[in-house]
């Protein structure tokens, strides 16, 4: 079994202060590789150059948002858990997602037990890491 000490999560978000946050709370829940990428095309590089077991995703970016990053994913056939998160919870959002076949998706602001259990669900139909045993932490 993998423990989330294992795992590799790729941040793509605009904002700086965001993206923090998204770190501190998986290095809360124990995550061991952490990886950001400023934007979509830089995220498409990540995910391109090396493994990565999940995705949080900002729905809204300028150039490429959240929806242009999972087509081009998709595209190149790349296959891994996407997490989007988003302010913005609308009808229509959440409509796309469906529409792209997302089915994860947080709220922000998010707490660490929230994100837990979204990456819980996301792994497991792709993964066997043993997110069950995953603590907060205070750091």
């Amino acid at each position: 079994m993998r423990t989330p000490a294992d795992l590799t999560v790729l941040i793509v978000d605009d904002n700086d202060y965001a993206r923090a946050i998204a770190e501190t709370s998986l290095k809360k829940l124990g995550v061991g590789r952490i990886l950001e990428a400023a934007d979509a095309a830089g995220g498409l590089d990540v995910l391109n150059r090396g493994k990565v077991d999940l995705v949080l995703l900002d729905w809204y970016m300028p150039e490429i948002n959240g929806a242009g990053f999972v087509r081009l994913a998709q595209s190149h056939d790349v296959n891994v858990p996407i997490i989007i998160t988003t302010a913005y919870a609308t009808k229509q959002n959440f409509a796309r997602m469906r529409e792209l076949g997302l089915e994860h998706v947080l709220v922000k602001p998010f707490e660490p037990v929230q994100l837990h259990r979204m990456m819980a669900a996301a792994l497991a139909r792709s993964r066997d890491a043993d997110l069950d045993g995953m603590r907060v932490v205070e750091l």
